[in-house]
């Protein structure tokens, strides 16, 4: 009897890609991995649409790795870039640092409440009083309050080795005033300076224990942490600013940046990061190698305020998904996992490039609907949309814009009614030529729903507004089902 697993890899596998009969080590997964063909045509399309060097973009589902790689390591060059290539994945470090302290909470070293001061006692002395109660979970879930980058750091001290500058660093962070502890607020610092309280207990640098840990035990051979300085090793692909759609690349001595390298600076083939993705996620056998189950259901959610896990991951949505985006200015990469499904999506280019990484996820993600969708064929799930209602940007009051306005922020809401649960849904709201698109990867439950999105329009003109939400039939036993309408918004009063 074809199992679930089979048919997955049968759906979403090109025949090609693997050698699917032997369960091999990491490594030789990773020597042996060819071009995926489908993978392919979307990393060709997303170099054209943005004008890239080179794009690479991976996709990981039940610990089988697709991968495809387009384009040059560096503008003006003839090298090709290769699926060979380590990445600097900025600061998708983050949740690899977060993972790393887990197995030290795990060791009984630190808890998520152990206080800066309890770590690092030495810093009593210079430590506002404001940041003497910071807890080791509100710094990986960016809720302790501590600004985001220590600006006036000279060049030695961005590059911060263990452990002198990074006692330096932690000094200056809590030396510094604050804002307000529980709310997220993202930091760079933050997650250095729990990693550098993790140093401590562990008597050694993040650097060479978390190299263990990936390399050694979790078999991700091509896992390191780069000089923060691209002078310093120039087998990298190259990074690239974008002038007019155009890449430049920008000499070594330029690629410098604000934050230490537990923040930023790791890095690692494009297979590994969606293999990662799934191991910190507690998406495959090997996760239980390095955590107890009690661990992970600990990770396994953002905490009160934030939408980041104690694993420095960020969730989305309906918390189906969850993940972290890394941007160096001149690189930029995202890694989402799913974890319902065993599927990780890894993208990344050597180029400035932010919105090329919510397309990456978004191609990826809607071949992996498409063809989830194929492999049960359920009773359709019945989908209406009861009501639209624009508001202001207040959220409070029906939209009644003035003559003065040259454009109005709204938000269009509308109730979705479910009869059935529904499986995979995806919405998209059309308003003039801004499209925005929302994923329930859960679905919804029978009931009635309420979505919303954003948009910035002329209030010089009536808009149309086209609404369509497809159930994709993918949530165990529901086929595809779609609801759709279309409405006139007045702006022109």
């Amino acid at each position: 009897m074809t199992s679930r697993r089979d048919l997955l890899k049968s759906t979403l596998m090109f025949p090609l890609a693997f050698g699917l009969s032997s369960r091999s080590s990491q490594a030789q997964k990773a020597a042996s991995l060819p071009q995926s063909k489908w993978l392919t045509e979307i990393a060709t399309q997303l170099q054209s649409e943005f004008h890239l060097p080179a794009v690479w973009v991976a996709c990981n589902i039940e610990d089988e790795v697709e991968a495809a790689v387009v384009g040059v390591r560096k503008k003006g060059e003839r090298t090709p870039a290769t699926l060979d290539d380590k990445l600097t994945v900025a600061s998708i470090s983050k949740p690899m640092a977060g993972l790393w302290i887990a197995t030290l909470v795990e060791q009984g070293k630190l808890t998520y409440d152990t206080t800066v001061l309890e770590a690092l006692p030495e810093l009593k002395v210079i430590c506002r009083p404001e940041h003497k109660d910071i807890t080791l979970g509100q710094l990986l879930t960016h809720t302790a309050g501590v600004i985001r980058d220590v600006e006036r750091l000279e060049d030695n001290l961005k590059l911060a080795s263990y452990p002198k500058d990074r006692l330096r660093q932690a000094r200056d962070v809590l030396a510094s005033p604050g804002g307000p502890k529980g709310k997220e607020v993202y930091s760079n610092n933050g997650v250095t300076l729990a990693v550098t309280m993790a140093e401590k207990v562990a008597h050694g640098s993040f650097e060479a224990l978390a190299g263990s840990l990936y390399r050694t035990q979790l078999g991700l051979k091509s896992w390191g942490v780069w000089s923060m300085n691209l002078k310093d090793d120039l087998t990298r692909p190259w990074p690239h600013s974008m002038r007019n759609n155009t890449p430049i690349a920008d000499p070594p001595k330029s690629v410098q940046y604000h934050f230490v390298r537990p923040s930023g600076g790791s890095h690692c083939t494009i297979s590994d990061l969606t293999r990662f993705g799934l191991i910190a996620t507690n998406s495959t056998e090997v996760s239980q190698t390095i955590l107890k189950p009690e661990t992970w259901t600990s990770l396994a959610a953002p905490v009160a305020n934030s939408n980041t896990s104690l694993c420095s991951f960020f969730y989305r949505g309906d918390r189906a998904s969850c993940g972290h985006a890394g941007s160096l200015g001149t690189t930029s990469s995202n890694l989402l996992v799913i974890p319902d499904w065993k599927v990780s999506i890894a993208i990344h280019t050597n180029a400035t490039a932010e919105e090329f990484r919510e397309r990456g996820i978004e191609l990826i993600g809607d071949e992996i609907r498409k063809r989830r969708a194929k492999l049960r064929p359920p009773e359709p799930c019945r989908i209406k949309i009861t009501e639209v209602v624009t508001v202001d940007r207040t959220w409070k009051e029906v939209i009644v814009p003035k003559k003065s306005d040259d454009k109005i922020r709204i938000r269009v809401f509308f109730l979705i009614e479910a009869r059935d649960r529904t499986g995979d849904l995806l919405t998209t709201v059309k308003l003039g030529n801004v499209e925005r698109r929302d994923s329930r990867l859960r679905g919804l439950t029978a009931g009635n729903h309420v979505l919303h999105f954003e948009f910035d329009t002329s209030t010089a003109r009536s808009s149309q507004a086209f609404i369509k939400v497809d159930a994709l039939g993918t949530a165990g036993n529901q086929t595809p089902g779609a609801a759709a309408t279309e409405i006139e918004i007045r702006l022109d009063q």
